[in-house]
């Protein structure tokens, strides 16, 4: 199990901690270290965080919000102007590779503050 405090409270406001790459316990030290790393423990309330595992949660959630996002996009696109097929592929493309990787981080946080949370089983 996770070393430190238990999580107790409300889940939205960890919810939120989660999403802006913050401790969802405490909300007061960073959640990463490196752009995907998480902190091995949390240096003001000392939830061990190299514990919990999002793995593919975090992708698959990016891409589906990137995809939604994009979709009106694509259709002004393809349907609305006279863009040549292959500058609208190349744009839209760029858009949700732009898109997943801005998201991929506020997302593993959010998998970690729901994990964490609702005490899921962890690594280890």
């Amino acid at each position: 199990m996770i070393d430190g405090p238990k999580p107790s409270g409300k889940l939205i406001p960890k919810i939120k901690r989660g999403l802006s790459m913050r401790c969802p316990n405490c909300g007061d030290a960073k959640l990463f270290r490196a752009y995907l790393k998480p902190v091995e423990h949390c240096p003001t309330c000392g939830v061990n965080w190299g514990e919990v595992r999002a793995d593919d949660g975090p992708a698959w959630a990016s891409m589906l919000v990137a995809g939604h996002l994009t979709a009106p996009v694509f259709h002004w696109v393809v349907f609305k102007t006279e863009i040549p097929t292959w500058a609208s592929i190349t744009a839209i493309s760029l858009l949700l590779t732009v898109l997943c990787i801005v998201l991929l981080q506020p997302m593993k946080g959010l998998f970690m503050a729901i994990i964490w949370a609702k005490g899921a089983p962890t690594s280890g």
